[in-house]
C-alpha cells in the first residue's frame, strides 16, 4: 500500500491506494500520513520499497540513543544510560513492530525519544523540532504533541510555551480527523470511524464522527471505560507494556502524557489488532513508556536512600530480555517466533523475474495478499480475490509462507489464512474454479508460482495436470478437505 502510494505519487496519481476499497482513493483518506512525500525523491532514484524496510530498522535502532543521552543526564552515569538502552532495544513491543512490513509509525519513534529528551533536559528548540514531524506522521500524533506541550507545562513550569504547543496539536487533531480526512474518505467520514468496513471499523462503536466520538466520550465515560476495561485483553496488554520495565512507568506518570494518543488508540479499538504484543501499534509507545520508568526510578531513588539505581536497572534489563525473548520474532528457544517462515530468503527468488515478465506493464493485477508488494506498483492492482473476473492477470502463489497454518481465520493474526486474507479452503477452492474458467488462461507455471492472464493469443493455454496435483498437495498439506476445493460460494467475481 505505502509503496504504491508514493510510486503513484512520482507518476501523477498523489498517494493512490487501489488494494483496500472497490475504487482507487487517496490514501491520506485512509490514514494521514504526508511523511509519505519524503520517499518521493528516492524513489525518483530508484523505485524500491526497500527505502521504507531502511528508514524504518534505522528509525527504530537510532532511537536508543536518546534514550542513552536521557537516562545518563537523569542518573549521571553513561554506564547506566546504555543499560536502559538495551532495555529499549530489547522491548517485545518494539522487537515485534520492527519486524513488520512498514508503517509510518516506526517515523515517530526517533522524533518521540527526541521529545523526552527534549523535555527532560529543559531543550525548548528540540521539542519543537521533535514534535512538528510528528504531525505529518499519523492523524493522531496531535493529541501526542498535546500531551508533550502539557508535560513542558508540569516539568519545566513553562506553562505559556506549554499551552500553546497543546493547542497545536488539538487544533492539528481537530483538522485532521474532522475536516481533511473526511473530505478524502471514501466513505465520508475516517474510515475507522465508518461501519461496514470489517475490522477497519475499530472505532465505530463511539460514533460516526469526531462529534459523535466526543459527545460518547464526555455523555458517558463510565460505560466506555466499562466496555474497555472488562475486556481481558486489555489487562494482558498493560501488563506486558509495563511488566518487562517492573511497573516503574507508574511511578512517573506525568512522563506518560505524550504517549496518551497511541495508548487512547490501542485501548478504544473495538478490533484487539492494537492491542496485541506482537503487533506495530505500540512502537511509539516504547520510548515514552521507558523514558517514563526512568524517570520513576529517578523519583523512588530519591526518597528510598538504600536504593541501588544500577541495581535496579539491571533487574530491568533481564526483565526486558527474559520477555523480549519469549516474545521475539525469531527461532529462539521457547521464542513465540510469531511469523514462523517456512525459509529465510537470502537471494531474491529466482523466478521473480519471469513472474513479473508474465504480466504486461500497464495490465490490471488481483494478486495474493502476501505478495502484493512484487506488484504494487502500478495503477490498478487489487488483493485477491477482489478483482478476479474483471483484472487483465491474477497472480497466485501455492505455498505458504509460514508454519502457522491452523486455525483458519483470517482474523487471527499471522496464519496462513491471515496472510492470504481468507480462510484456506475458500482460497484453494476459488483457484480451481479459475483454472476452469474459460476466461482466464495459464501463461506462466513454476512451481508455486502461477500467473493467469485473460489477453488473447499466443501463451495463453489450458492448465497443466501438475497445477491440479500441486492444489491437491496444498490441501494436504493445508488441512483442506478435498470436498472443499472447487464448491466457494463465489467462484468468481462478477
Amino acid at each position: 500500500m505505502f509503496d504504491q502510494a508514493i510510486w503513484g505519487t512520482l507518476h501523477g496519481e498523489f498517494l493512490l491506494n487501489s488494494s483496500q476499497f472497490d475504487r482507487p482513493v487517496n490514501w491520506l483518506g485512509f490514514h494521514f500520513n504526508p511523511v509519505l512525500l519524503a520517499f518521493v525523491p528516492l524513489y525518483a532514484l530508484a523505485p524500491r520499497p526497500e527505502w521504507l524496510i531502511l528508514a524504518q530498522a534505522l528509525a527504530i535502532s537510532l532511537s536508543a540513543w536518546p534514550i542513552y543521552r536521557l537516562a545518563g543526564h537523569v542518573f549521571g552515569s553513561e554506564r547506566i544510560g546504555l543499560f536502559w538502552a538495551l532495555a529499549y532495544l530489547f522491548n517485545p513491543f518494539l522487537l515485534n513492530g520492527a519486524a513488520w512490513d512498514f508503517h509510518p509509525v516506526a517515523l515517530a519513534v526517533p522524533f518521540i525519544a527526541l521529545g523526552m529528551l527534549a523535555v527532560t533536559t529543559g531543550n525548548r528548540r528540540q521539542l519543537l523540532l521533535a514534535c512538528l514531524p510528528l504531525l505529518l506522521i499519523q492523524e493522531h500524533y496531535g493529541l501526542a504533541v498535546a500531551g508533550f506541550g502539557l508535560l513542558w507545562g508540569i516539568r519545566q513550569r513553562a506553562w505559556r510555551t506549554g499551552l500553546l504547543l497543546a493547542a497545536l496539536g488539538l487544533a492539528h487533531l481537530v483538522l485532521v480527523l474532522g475536516v481533511v480526512m473526511p473530505a478524502l474518505s471514501p466513505t465520508g467520514a475516517h474510515v475507522m470511524l465508518s461501519h461496514g468496513q470489517g475490522q477497519m471499523s475499530r472505532y465505530a462503536w463511539l460514533g460516526g464522527s469526531v462529534g459523535e466520538v466526543l459527545l460518547t466520550l464526555l455523555t458517558g465515560p463510565v460505560g466506555v471505560l466499562r466496555r474497555v476495561f472488562m475486556a481481558w485483553d486489555v489487562w494482558l496488554y498493560l501488563g506486558l507494556l509495563l511488566a518487562p520495565l517492573l511497573f516503574l512507568p507508574l511511578a512517573g506518570l506525568a512522563f506518560l502524557l505524550p504517549g496518551m494518543a497511541d495508548l487512547a488508540a490501542n485501548l478504544l479499538s473495538g478490533n484487539p489488532m492494537p492491542r496485541h504484543v506482537l503487533g506495530y501499534h505500540s512502537l511509539s509507545l516504547v520510548p515514552v513508556i521507558v523514558a517514563a520508568a526512568i524517570h520513576g526510578l529517578d523519583r523512588i531513588s530519591s526518597r528510598l536512600q538504600r536504593l541501588s539505581v544500577q541495581g535496579v536497572t539491571m533487574l530491568v534489563l533481564a526483565a526486558g530480555l527474559l520477555v523480549g525473548a519469549l516474545h521475539a520474532p525469531f527461532p529462539l528457544p521457547r521464542a513465540y517466533n510469531a511469523w514462523m517462515p517456512v525459509r529465510h530468503a537470502l537471494h531474491p527468488d529466482p523466478d521473480l523475474a519471469a513472474v513479473r515478465a508474465a504480466v504486461a506493464r500497464h495490465d490490471s493485477v488481483s494478486v495474493q495478499s502476501n505478495l502484493g508488494p512484487h506488484f504494487s506498483q502500478r495503477s490498478d492492482v487489487y488483493r485477491f480475490p477482489d478483482g478476479a473476473g474483471e483484472v487483465d492477470s491474477i497472480v497466485l502463489r501455492l505455498e505458504s509462507p509460514t508454519g502457522r497454518i491452523q486455525p483458519h481465520d483470517p482474523d487471527l493474526l499471522f496464519t496462513l489464512a491471515h496472510h492470504l486474507q481468507m480462510r484456506p479452503e475458500d482460497y484453494l477452492a476459488r483457484v480451481a474454479c479459475l483454472l476452469d474458467d474459460p476466461r482466464y488462461g495459464v501463461v506462466l507455471w513454476r512451481e508455486p508460482w502461477l500467473v493467469l492472464g485473460r489477453r488473447s493469443g499466443d501463451g495463453l493455454h489450458r492448465p497443466h495436470i501438475d497445477i491440479g496435483q500441486a492444489l491437491e498437495r496444498a490441501g494436504r498439506a493445508w488441512g483442506v478437505n478435498p470436498q472443499a476445493v472447487g464448491q466457494p460460494p463465489v467462484c468468481v467475481d462478477s
